[in-house]
């Protein structure tokens, strides 16, 4: 028989089991072979205990790209690898799946795969959001570079549903070895993820009865937002039937007795017949123990919601939503392609706070049009809805970064289109954090930084929390020193071409 081992890459939230192994795993168990899974985030966590070292040693290198490791970091690092990486060699595999659930695993999975290299006879695939995102170097696929240096024999972009047995069967096709794959349809058809390779307690703290698992009840996205890449990847929204996603709950309440969820959709409801047909069936199923289950939600013009529908998600199970507010100006928020105002989101809370719903703010500030103006309007929101935050509706406001441009969102069109100037990084691509817009000059990189800690300030103001406060700060303070390193190395290029330029004259 077959052996498959199924590798999740560090970094890695270890609060819910990696719902791509799942998947994987389900995948591999219907073609009938014998898998092994392992989460390295979670065997790395205890081997830095074992070591008596803080769980986050390695964080501040894994979680950003121009960070280097320290010397005991990389001593840290390669002792663990060395330790994984013999376990890998002598289980014997026939197949190693590595997984990336983002481009920030890049560096461990460099470093592993090198690792294995002329070491193992196991045919080494990788696949994930973290081989077609963007990465430091924007100019090249991360896939096809490990492919071209031989350190691994295959890459799969897109999903592996139907990639992976391709892969198994023919070796080539849609997705394999290049950018080209399918989109499912059809999505009721697939195995539920199975996470009986796992041992579920690894995800427990201690003061949880349950684990967390992750649900995907749909792909891509039924707006267009323009900051966003997910057309890039998923240029179609598909979704599964609300009937099929509450059975594969009800599946693991019964299997695993997982009572929370969290959906890793970029909408739990792009579908209102789906989302609609889901909540009834989980509000009509007689559980021994109430579930609950979190999401990314989209509001919509409140004239079109259902008088149910907060009743609804109650009953259901929903215990907290995530919101892409993004801004507290209409235009602006217009402009990206949100399609609701102000007054609907004081529809939206109002109820929330009714039927005891909690919802968080995912924010950023500084988007390509923003005017002082625009700016001001966002920060009066917080003195505006501060009484939800004091009744515990508004859990909070998560704010990571300020505005990136990505590469395959509708920005990146109109950044060319108005001639964006962006720096270069060390090795000439470009940085697609770090822009102007001619068309609104004053909102420069240092702008935008004053702007963002400035919505913070206001937040603390007002004592709403802050999600990933620490790490948006972090993240902050790396970004400004890069910003210092590549803006001097633009002005030093700047003024050899012009003492080249007066010598030539």
């Amino acid at each position: 028989m077959t052996k498959t081992l199924v590798c999740s890459i560090p970094p890695w939230d270890i609060s819910k089991p990696p719902l791509s192994g799942g998947i994987l795993c389900a995948v591999c168990k219907k073609l009938g072979q014998n898998v092994t899974a392992v989460d390295l985030q979670v065997n790395l966590n205890k081997y830095l205990k074992s070591c008596d070292l803080p769980v986050d040693l390695l964080d501040d290198a894994l979680y950003n790209f121009t960070h280097e490791f320290t010397p005991q970091q990389e001593k840290v690092l390669t002792n663990f690898i060395s330790i994984e990486g013999k376990k890998i060699i002598s289980g014997g595999y026939d197949y190693i799946i590595i997984s990336l659930f983002s481009v920030l695993g890049q560096k461990f999975a460099t470093k592993l795969l090198k690792y294995l290299s002329g070491k193992t006879y196991a045919n080494r695939i990788i696949g994930g959001a973290g081989i077609t995102a963007p990465s430091f170097d924007y100019r090249n696929s991360y896939g096809a570079t490990l492919k071209k240096n031989n350190l691994i024999d295959c890459y799969i972009t897109g999903e592996a549903e139907e990639a992976l047995p391709m892969y198994f069967k023919v070796g080539q096709g849609p997705g394999i070895n290049n950018k080209e794959f399918a989109q499912l349809d059809h999505l009721d058809q697939y195995a539920f993820p199975d996470y009986s390779c796992y041992d579920l307690n690894d995800y427990l703290s201690d003061t949880d009865e349950s684990v967390e698992l992750a649900i995907i009840g749909s792909r891509g996205c039924v707006r267009s937002c323009t900051f966003c890449d997910v057309v890039k990847t998923s240029p179609k929204y598909r979704f599964r039937s609300g009937n099929n996603i509450a059975k594969e709950i009800i599946n693991h309440y019964e299997t695993y007795g997982v009572t929370k969820f969290y959906f890793a959709d970029s909408l739990v409801n792009g579908s209102d017949k789906m989302f609609n047909d889901m909540c009834n069936t989980l509000a009509n199923y007689k559980f021994h123990e109430p579930i609950s289950w979190k999401g990314q939600y989209i509001l919509r013009n409140r004239k079109s919601v259902p008088k149910n529908h907060f009743e609804l998600l109650k009953s259901s199970g929903c215990s907290e939503l995530f919101v892409g507010i993004e801004s507290g100006c209409d235009r602006i928020r217009e402009e990206i392609g949100k399609k609701f105002t102000n007054d609907d989101i004081e529809f939206y809370l109002e109820n929330f706070s009714k039927f005891d719903v909690k919802v968080l703010f995912l924010f950023f500030s500084g988007y390509v049009s923003e005017t002082i103006k625009d700016h001001e309007e966002t920060l009066r929101m917080f003195s505006r809805w501060q009484k939800y935050v004091a009744t515990g509706t508004i859990t909070g406001i998560e704010t990571l970064n300020i505005l990136m441009i990505l590469p395959g969102s509708p920005l990146e069109t109109v950044s060319k289109n108005s001639h964006f100037h962006f720096l270069e990084n060390v090795d000439g691509s470009v940085n697609n954090l770090y822009w102007t817009n001619p068309d609104n000059p004053s909102l420069n990189f240092k702008e935008r930084v004053r702007r963002h800690l400035e919505m913070i300030d206001e937040a603390i103001k007002y004592k709403w929390p802050i999600w990933n406060g620490e790490l948006t700060l972090d993240l902050l303070y790396n970004s400004m020193l890069e910003y210092k390193q590549l803006s001097d190395k633009s002005n030093n290029k700047s003024n050899n071409n012009r003492i080249k330029i007066i010598s030539i004259d």
